[in-house]
């Protein structure tokens, strides 16, 4: 039963804000409605135009996908200019197409467009890659002027379906989507929570348990980053009047770091028999069941949060009753007050959110620190976007040259699997990765669309398999482009089995290999003309990692000498974790290969790592008013700032791979501030509390600079003294 329970709750949890679930259904609907409706109007007419129908689903399609704009009236301006550019791309298709070469020309300059236009925004990508895809379409038909007014026909249909479904039906709420990110946040929260109390009535934790508690973890981060962005969309007073976007991130950026902590601690825990204590490993459990049964965002709160607070009194007066000098207590006890301190600020600002949410009144927002915008540096030589759009243009020459000689029916399908093995791709390393997923997809959904298209007769039964084929795609676009080339590849054999009355091997055959030779094609180009090599790419994400890294920790620190200084943490916090996932997914095709990944791999874990130590600063129990009063602390705090900011200026050196660089150990300076403290002095009773309270607020400055000073020396740099 408890099986079933969890993955029902993963299933229902795993598309934060049901996201690709809705853009999936909109896309089909899209195609279903604009197919049916030009269908309709083909058999009123008397007209046995079936392409007019096809293209009405393909501008159905694309006028779902590919109007991203930021604003609702600027997406409902390009959906207008999608019909236009697709009408305008069709025209001159029809027109061209008795020009022999001269279509071919046309192609290539789409395929330019279309890359080079990004730069001036997501627009005008849009309307290249509709005009592209167009065009496309004519080409491989072979559109004739005479057929022009009813494909004319079919765009507008498309496009109107679209619009209907973007905006009138499935018109974007942001307040459903954030509250459904809320939602599959805390189920999963919940299925981390179960999983933690299984570990702690443990008697021994097997590696397999600790493998699922990881997955489960990484899953977790991954919705707070989804509904962390939603909070920058939506005002979540809209929702929960009271609550403020700031009270939200720091509640779910908390408890994150909650069940980080926890799985590190509960094993060492276990490891260390504390849990032979029956009272601590009772009141940990009731503390989590309490924590877990929760309703944080309930405008009718449980008494569960009252009952955890009171479960963490409990724990705290157990642990004043064991002496930590005792041998027994002393090798965990400090584990145990890790999960005391963490678990206390989840409860705090889950009580904060409770309480906003009781009375009900708009809370007044911290002024948002000034940003200063980044000053573009000016770039020597071509502009990425141009780089990519002559790569593009060479792909598409040398794809339509070698398609006319394997495939002369079907000279552009190489062309378009070129075309989008280039798309979105930065690096060598990334484009070889999507070319190997692009032809596998292919070449299994060809032998499936296949197998399947044999068995099933053309008429509803295939249709309807069509259009599951089109949900599925989309479906799984964001998680996988394996899947996605799956499944467009068996809409593709439904569709040409449809068309032509039948589908053979040697048909699907040339697919594939088109696909492979068009992809092969792609990455050759990327490889040889104007190559970016992933290892750059990889330096160009750590260092702007390091670079915001830089500032966080000064923003850190400088609360501790300037008096009512503001500062967010916690969506600084989030912007480092998602350059860390950027880090990693730019690391992904050499980790996948065999060349250099060991040493990436303790790269990696490095600045993993820091960005644990991170999180435990935004954690830190002085995140309101951190300024020290005394005067003689400011020194010391200054001082910790400067060589740890010398410190990250010169790991983004050595990063670029600059020579002559030095970093500071701070050792001196730790040894310094922590001899300072006089426990006996108790005429300074006072100072010695801001002293521990400093020791403690920047121990993981510590263990941060640590971590910097490792990767600077495994780079070349030389260690020095602060005192140097």
């Amino acid at each position: 039963m408890f099986i079933f329970s969890y993955w029902f709750s993963r299933l229902v949890a795993a598309d934060p804000g049901r996201k690709r679930f809705k853009t999936a259904s909109k896309a089909t609907i899209s195609v279903i409605t604009a197919v049916v409706i030009m269908l309709i109007v083909l058999k009123a007419a008397g007209s046995s135009q079936i392409t007019a129908a096809i293209l009405a689903g393909v501008i159905g399609l694309m006028g779902i996908l590919v109007v991203n704009d930021e604003t609702t009236k600027a997406k409902k301006v390009t959906t207008g200019l999608v019909a236009l550019s697709s009408a305008v791309s069709l025209g001159i298709g029809s027109f061209l197409s008795r020009y022999g070469q001269a279509e071919n020309v046309f192609l290539v300059l789409l395929v330019f467009l279309s890359f080079y236009l990004q730069k001036f925004g997501i627009r005008y990508f849009s309307l290249s890659m509709v005009a592209f895809m167009s065009f496309y379409f004519a080409s491989i038909l072979h559109v004739t002027f005479s057929q022009l007014p009813w494909l004319l026909a079919g765009v507008i249909v498309g496009a109107c379906c679209a619009f209907i479904y973007n905006f009138v039906i499935f018109k974007d709420r942001p307040a459903n989507v954030l509250r459904s990110s809320m939602k599959s946040f805390h189920i999963q929260v919940n299925l981390v929570l179960d999983l933690i109390i299984e570990l702690i009535q443990k008697k021994q934790i097997e590696p397999a348990q600790i493998k699922q508690y990881n997955r489960n973890i990484k899953k977790l981060a991954e919705y707070a980053r989804v509904a962390s962005e939603e909070l920058g969309n939506t005002d979540p007073h809209d929702i929960w009047p009271g609550v403020t976007a700031e009270q939200m991130r720091l509640y779910v950026f908390d408890t994150v770091m909650l069940l980080q902590t926890y799985s590190p601690a509960i094993r060492k825990l276990s490891e260390l028999k504390a849990f032979n204590h029956f009272d601590i490993q009772q009141l940990l459990v009731k503390l989590v069941e309490s924590i877990r049964e929760a309703e944080v965002l309930n405008e009718n709160p449980t008494h569960s949060l009252t009952d955890a607070a009171q479960h963490l009194q409990e724990l705290r007066q157990k642990l004043s009753e064991l002496e930590p000098q005792d041998k027994r207590y002393k090798d965990w006890l400090y584990l145990i007050r890790r999960i005391e301190t963490i678990s206390n600020h989840v409860i705090d600002e889950a009580y904060e959110l409770q309480q906003a949410i009781v009375k009900q009144e708009k809370q007044p927002q911290k002024e948002a620190e000034e940003k200063e915008d980044d000053e573009s540096k000016e770039e020597t030589g071509l502009k990425p976007s141009t780089k990519k759009s002559i790569q593009a243009v060479i792909t598409a020459v040398a794809t339509l040259i070698f398609g006319s000689f394997l495939s002369p029916s079907h000279q552009y399908w190489a062309l378009l699997a070129g075309y989008l093995v280039l798309l979105g791709t930065e690096t060598i390393g990334s484009t070889f990765v999507k070319a190997v997923q692009r032809s596998v997809g292919t070449l299994l959904g060809a032998a499936v669309g296949f197998v399947v298209a044999s068995f099933v007769s053309p008429g509803i039964l295939e249709i309807t398999l069509l259009f599951i084929c089109v949900f599925m795609a989309f479906y799984f676009f964001p998680i996988t482009y394996s899947f996605m080339s799956f499944w467009i590849t068996m809409m593709l054999a439904f569709m040409y089995d449809m068309l032509l009355g039948g589908i053979s091997e040697s048909l699907l055959l040339a697919r594939v290999l088109d696909t492979v030779v068009g992809v092969g094609i792609g990455l050759a180009v990327s490889a040889l003309v104007f190559p970016k090599r992933t290892r750059d790419k990889i330096t160009d994400t750590s260092v702007e990692y390091v670079a915001a890294l830089k500032e966080f920790v000064h923003t850190y620190l400088h609360r501790f000498t300037k008096q009512y200084a503001f500062a967010n943490l916690a969506d600084k916090g989030m912007e480092l974790e998602k350059k860390l996932k950027q880090l990693h997914v730019d690391s992904d095709p050499i980790i996948k290969g065999f060349v250099g990944r060991s040493r990436l791999q303790q790269f990696l874990t490095v600045f993993t790592a820091i960005n644990y130590y991170a999180k435990h600063l935004v954690a830190s129990s002085t995140r309101n008013e951190a300024f020290y009063k005394e005067v003689e602390f400011h020194g010391v705090v200054k001082e910790v700032e400067e060589k740890v900011a010398s410190n990250f200026t010169q790991l983004e050196k050595a990063l670029r791979g600059e020579r002559g660089t030095y970093v500071y150990t701070l050792e001196d300076v730790r040894q310094k501030i922590e001899q300072a403290l006089d426990y006996f002095d108790t005429s300074v009773q006072s100072r010695n509390l801001q002293h521990l309270q400093l020791l403690h607020n920047i121990y993981y400055v510590w263990k941060i600079n640590q971590s910097v000073v490792h990767l600077a020396k495994e780079l070349g740099a030389e260690e020095i003294s602060s005192e140097d």
